[in-house]
């Protein structure tokens, strides 16, 4: 037997020598002790192999299967570890990507919110305002009264006036439009400014508690979900009983679920139907989607 097999079959030995042993602390004396011992008997086997032996010829034969079987099952481990590690790799990968379909899916959701809730703020009927009708700066229109003047000039029915002076917009009232024209057009870091210039400029403005809510529709789509809670409660606490209100006690539960804040997220929306009994279908449909989405 060459002595390169001797060496491979001594240590076949000693492995197998070592799992037969109870598991206990050996040192290296007694292994090398070990090692020895197989090493005289691997050469009493093969002087009786030589010798024409048939038992040992048998264990020789024997000790040489289990070599080459040895060596398979190295091979196929390998092969299986490198195969282990190229899944681990795509399996890496696809979860990546499945995070980034995931992002762009909630993206595109809040976008077709936004978009649904402008479209439905544009579809409301204007109510129709009495009273006084202010023509220019000071001059009102009186019904009872007699004819507006433009300045010091009389308005006299039937002749051509000359076109009046136009008078400079207010741009500080038109920043809340404007932001709600940005958030359904998809820029919602304009949006966002220009919101939050307007609540700052008209802080008793009428429409103060709705142009919160569109705030915190600008916060949320960026993931500033923090702020966005913060505006929606702002925007319930103005008006309780704006038309945004239930749409904000739906999308504040949206940002306490991607808080971490399931439990607040679920309790909220529980306290939708007693808050606002008569909440429109829209806004009930989209509570149990959100319930959905927080496991309540």
């Amino acid at each position: 037997m060459p002595k390169f097999m001797k060496q491979s079959v001594i240590a076949l030995l000693a492995t197998t020598c070592l799992i037969a042993s109870p598991a206990q602390a050996q040192s290296k004396k007694e292994l090398a002790a070990q090692n020895t011992a197989l090493a005289e008997r691997l050469s009493r086997l093969e002087s009786r192999m030589l010798t024409g032996d048939p038992a040992a010829e048998r264990l020789m034969a024997r000790i040489d299967s289990l070599e080459a079987a040895q060596r398979t099952l190295r091979g196929e481990l390998e092969r299986v570890a490198f195969e282990r590690d190229g899944l681990k790799g795509e399996v890496m990968k696809l979860r990546t990507e499945l995070q980034i379909i995931q992002d762009m899916a909630g993206r595109m959701r809040v976008h077709l919110d936004a978009v649904d809730l402008i479209a439905e703020e544009q579809t409301r009927p204007v109510p129709i305002r009495t009273g006084p009708v202010t023509m220019g700066p000071t001059t009102p229109l009186d019904p009872l009264g007699g004819a507006p003047t433009f300045g010091q000039r009389p308005l006299v029915i039937g002749q051509v006036q000359p076109a009046a002076p136009a008078m400079p917009s207010n741009d500080v009232t038109q920043l809340g439009q404007r932001g709600k024209r940005l958030l359904s057009e998809g820029d919602f870091a304009g949006a966002q400014t220009s919101l939050k210039q307007y609540l700052q400029f008209n802080p008793d403005a009428p429409d103060f508690g709705e142009m919160n809510f569109y705030l915190g529709e600008s916060y949320y789509v960026r993931r500033a979900y923090a702020d966005a809670a913060d505006a929606y409660i702002t925007s319930m606490k103005r008006d309780p009983r704006g038309v945004k209100a239930p749409d904000a006690m739906v999308r504040l539960a949206g940002a306490l679920r991607e808080l971490g804040k399931t439990q607040d997220s679920c309790a909220t929306l529980a306290s939708l139907p007693r808050q606002y009994p008569d909440a429109s279908p829209t806004v009930l449909d989209k509570a149990k989607l959100e319930a959905a989405r927080a496991g309540c």
